[in-house]
């Protein structure tokens, strides 16, 4: 066959020029299309780049009503397994210039699953080497109640970016009596109503269709195969090099933070070793540290430049077995002394609430807070007599313990007393009246 016939109607958005030129760069614009990646047609008029002047220094009375619309640079044609798809007049769907967001609507005629290609028109247009195929749509599978062909609306679009696509396909098949409608040429149109139902009413009347025919319409499936694309198996190769990609720079990331972490530590250290712990480590300790610090910093920035994340680890933790000694010392100090204000509040405490208590029960609390009042003025005397770089006799930990010991101890005799009083009323009442004797005094 010759070809497949059709009529063009092109649906175009546009956006507006600013009257001062400010966006025109490249190039002067001179009445004819530039090309700057995409082709920008400018109508009824142009300007200059940079002078905001037209030929001839004058602007029209309103130059804010004139727009710029994308031109696309290269001619898209296609073709169907039964022939070319063309126009009467230039022989391409889309010619070279032509605007673009576009929309044309092919109405083609069959009766099983069909194909269509889209390609440059012309190669000459076309850097050297590139290949003129775009792309391979399938459309179908569908089936016919008989063996004529039946009409086939195609929505094909030339996008925003530039891209030509097959966005739908929609199966349209009349059931009726009239005689003209095995009369259908081989010919294909083209229309650009973008309402399915507006077509296929405008088709309806052409045909002269009577009232009470059948109709049946069917979206059908569309599948691309792009010229030059990736195969299944290429794009799961890829997607799989990706991941390796992406884990070994997660690697290199960790190893990178496990490198600095034991720069950092190294300099932290060291500084702290000069000020914060000087009072907390024995010369012995001052010695082996430091010389243990200058040599990793020394093997930082030879061997240990490239070295694997595990590695720095092992070195991270040798140092920090040789200062956890001296960074454990001063810690305790304060926490120790924060311990022991904790122990003897729970001692006062118990001491104001037993008030209300009957004697046995007052003396056993009482006794306990002595008791526990007595083992911290032993410990605290044995730890004041030792300097702060040796290991204390008392640790925090161990007063939290005593007076978590206390508590429990107090508490279970002052549940057993005879009065009903709850424990906790006791304490708050005994606490409300010392603050009354404070405010007194």
């Amino acid at each position: 066959m010759d070809g497949d016939q059709m009529n063009l109607e092109d649906k175009v958005l546009s956006v507006k020029v600013p009257t001062d030129g400010a966006n025109c760069t490249g190039s002067k614009y001179s009445g004819k299309p530039v090309f700057f990646g995409r082709w920008y047609s400018f109508c009824p008029i142009t300007c200059e780049h940079n002078s905001g002047e037209l030929p001839g220094g004058v602007w029209p009375e309103n130059p804010s009503d004139h727009q710029v619309q994308d031109s696309f640079p290269f001619s898209i044609g296609f073709s169907s397994n039964e022939g070319p798809i063309f126009t009467s007049s230039n022989g391409v769907l889309f010619a070279k210039g032509h605007p673009f967001p576009s929309v044309k609507i092919l109405t083609l005629h069959r009766s099983n699953t069909f194909h269509l290609e889209a390609f440059y028109a012309d190669p000459n247009e076309l850097p050297p080497g590139t290949s003129p195929k775009i792309s391979k749509f399938t459309i179908g599978p569908f089936q016919v109640s008989d063996r004529e062909k039946v009409k086939v609306k195609v929505r094909v679009q030339l996008n925003l970016h530039g891209i030509v696509t097959v966005e739908s396909a929609l199966l349209i098949e009349d059931h009726r009596d009239d005689s003209r409608g095995n009369a259908r040429g081989t010919s294909e149109n083209m229309e650009t109503d973008n309402d399915t139902s507006s077509d296929v009413a405008e088709e309806t009347a052409a045909d002269g269709m009577k009232k009470g025919k059948a109709m049946r319409r069917q979206d059908l499936p569309v599948s691309e195969n792009v010229y030059g694309g990736m195969t299944e198996a290429e794009l799961s190769q890829a997607l799989e090099k990706e991941l390796q990609l992406a884990q070994q720079d997660i690697k290199i990331e960790q190893t990178k933070d496990r490198k600095n972490m034991l720069e950092s530590y190294v300099y932290e250290t060291r500084s702290k070793l000069l000020n914060t712990y000087r009072s907390f480590a024995t010369e012995l300790e001052k010695e082996g540290i430091s010389r243990n610090l200058q040599q990793t910093e020394d093997w930082l920035y030879d061997d240990g430049v490239d070295e694997s994340e595990n590695i720095y680890s092992e070195k991270l933790d040798d140092l920090k077995k040789l200062v956890d000694p001296v960074e454990n010392r001063y810690k305790d100090e304060d926490a120790r002394a924060q311990a022991t204000r904790g122990l003897l509040n729970c001692i006062v405490d118990y001491r104001m609430a037993v008030g209300s208590l009957p004697p046995s029960e007052r003396d056993a609390v009482v006794n306990e807070c002595n008791k526990a009042e007595q083992w911290l003025q032993e410990k605290t005397q044995r730890q004041d007599s030792l300097p702060k770089n040796a290991d204390p006799i008392l640790w925090s930990s161990e007063i939290k313990r005593k007076a978590d010991a206390l508590d429990a101890m107090c508490k279970h005799i002052m549940r057993s007393k005879a009065s009903g009083t709850r424990l906790e009323d006791t304490m708050e009442a005994e606490q409300r009246n010392k603050q009354d004797d404070m405010r007194v005094d």
